[in-house]
């Protein structure tokens, strides 16, 4: 690397003089504004105009006298395409995205040059010294002799890892311009962190019409719609488009056994090393269990070659012969409640054994037994709407009025009770298990001081409307100093992190605006 030079007081007490006062909260908005004004005024002369040369092939972009190499952004690339784990078609997103991150980290290295705010090389032999891979491990002190064995490995020149050196501290020296972050008074932060912790007990009433008022309007309303010659048409249309299901053959519920082999149809598992003889045997051993008391489902629960059936020890639901082979629908439909087991039923699938569960017999409907059906299907939802909408209003102008006693006796008319809240609510929970995302409840939730104390409207909890009350609540206690300190720091961070990012991408905003960033064409095609 050559020489450090050993001693530029002067500059570096202008850097610290002007680093103490930029930090300052009490000229963060004149730094601010200096960053933002220089931007502006040299993008203004030195932007690179768009139809000037094509970049150099080594180089993915310029930012003014910054460059991205093609190997700086292969190294991005390949970091990026292990994370999203080389997915299919990600190839050209991920070269684009590592780019613009490179993009973003050139603009903060060329505004921290044209502002001036770079390193001294004091500054970056200090880097260097501090690198734990060039610490001695029984002094903690700096090795020249493995940072001498580093640049002898060839991984990167001595010039390189200089230009690395002042790069990374650029690039952090900007970031503690633009940051600057302002620590907020322990008394806000206390207050903040009493009323994020107080505690409520809540209570809900979710609005929704009874059922028996529900199906009276709709009863009522479906009879008025079929008696309406001008709805024929409708209603013979969604016959036409549902008629199917009003017809249903005769069917039998069943436990079954399957026993298959390695020639049977579908056979797998064990089933492959098993003889059809094998599989007979072993299914009559099954059928002298049952015979001799123990449960059905228990043995088709246990073992059974249809794995569906064995989970839900033996039910395979309703059967007919549209949707199980023949030789199995007609043994189901021999049985009956008295001779409840079938024999063994020889299938293509392998052996096996039913038991009766119940039966019901062919069904199919006519247009007219299903007008009314087909009309309340019309007509449901809609009137469900219409009661609930009205209902919200009613109990939205009671709660305006602060009419308690008519509010209870509207919710007993339609058989809504309270329910409690399981969890306390406090303004940092985001999902209430009961109701949804907290989000409705948050901005009236310290409207709720004493007990029977109720929202001042109806509450929308993605489409789960509902009032809530306070049962209860427990005031949040103030911090203790420790607890407060690091309060301070978290929020300190966070304000400066957000600050810092809003004004990252202000900067990019400004510096693409004016044409000066310029992109290799090969890479956006």
């Amino acid at each position: 690397m050559g020489a450090f030079r050993a001693n530029q007081p002067n500059r570096e007490a202008c850097m610290r003089l002007s680093t103490k006062k930029l930090l300052s909260p009490s000229v963060k908005s004149m730094a601010v504004f200096s960053v933002i004004a220089v931007a502006a005024i040299a993008f203004a002369v030195t932007g690179i105009s768009p139809g000037g040369s094509s970049l150099d092939r080594n180089m993915a972009a310029q930012v003014g006298s910054q460059t991205v190499t093609m190997f700086e952004l292969q190294r991005s690339f390949e970091n990026l395409d292990r994370q999203t784990g080389n997915e299919p078609g990600r190839r050209e997103a991920n070269i684009q995205s590592a780019l613009n991150q490179l993009i973003q980290e050139k603009v903060m290295l060329e505004e921290a040059t044209r502002l001036g705010w770079v390193p001294y090389d004091q500054e970056v032999a200090q880097w260097i010294r501090k690198r734990p891979e060039f610490q001695n491990e029984k002094t903690q002190q700096f090795d020249i002799a493995k940072y001498k064995k580093f640049l002898k490995s060839g991984y990167v020149s001595e010039l390189d890892f200089h230009k690395q050196g002042r790069d990374s501290i650029s690039f952090e020296k900007m970031g503690t311009l633009i940051s600057l972050p302002e620590a907020l008074p322990k008394s806000i932060l206390s207050d903040r962190a009493m009323r994020d912790s107080t505690e409520f007990n809540l209570e809900f009433a979710q609005v929704q019409p009874s059922e028996a008022k529900l199906n009276e309007k709709i009863s009522a309303e479906v009879q008025k719609y079929v008696a309406d010659a001008g709805n024929e048409k409708s209603l013979k249309d969604a016959w036409e488009s549902s008629k199917g299901e009003f017809t249903r053959p005769a069917q039998v519920r069943a436990l079954a056994i399957l026993i298959a082999y390695k020639d049977a149809q579908r056979a797998e598992g064990e089933a492959k090393n098993r003889t059809k003889d094998d599989a007979r045997k072993l299914v009559e051993s099954l059928k002298a269990k049952i015979s001799a008391g123990e449960s059905f489902a228990s043995v088709a629960g246990s073992t059974n070659d249809d794995a569906s059936a064995k989970q839900a020890k033996g039910d395979i639901g309703w059967i007919d012969s549209t949707n199980i082979d023949p030789a199995t629908a007609t043994a189901a439909f021999a049985l009956t409640k008295e001779n409840a087991v079938s024999e063994i039923i020889d299938t293509p699938f392998g052996f096996r054994l039913l038991q009766w569960q119940e039966s019901r017999e062919r069904v199919e409907k006519k247009y007219e037994d299903v007008k009314q059906e087909l009309a309340r299907r019309a007509l449901s939802e809609k009137i469900r709407n219409e009661l609930t909408a009205d209902l919200e209003k009613q109990i939205n102008t009671l709660l305006t009025e602060s009419k308690t006693a008519e509010i209870e006796a509207l919710l007993q008319t339609h058989t809504i009770s309270w329910k409690v809240v399981k969890k306390p609510v406090t303004p940092r929970t985001r999902f209430i298990e009961d109701l949804g995302a907290s989000d409705p409840l948050m901005s009236t939730l310290f409207t709720l001081k004493n007990t029977g104390d109720t929202t001042k409207s109806v509450l929308d909890f993605g489409g789960r409307k509902s009032i809530v009350r306070l049962a209860s609540r427990k005031d949040g206690t103030a911090p203790d100093a420790e607890k407060l300190r690091r309060l301070q720091s978290a929020e300190q961070r966070i304000a400066a992190q957000t600050y810092y990012s809003t004004m990252q991408r202000k900067l990019f905003d400004i510096y693409t605006s004016n044409k000066d960033i310029k992109r290799n064409k090969e890479l956006l095609r």
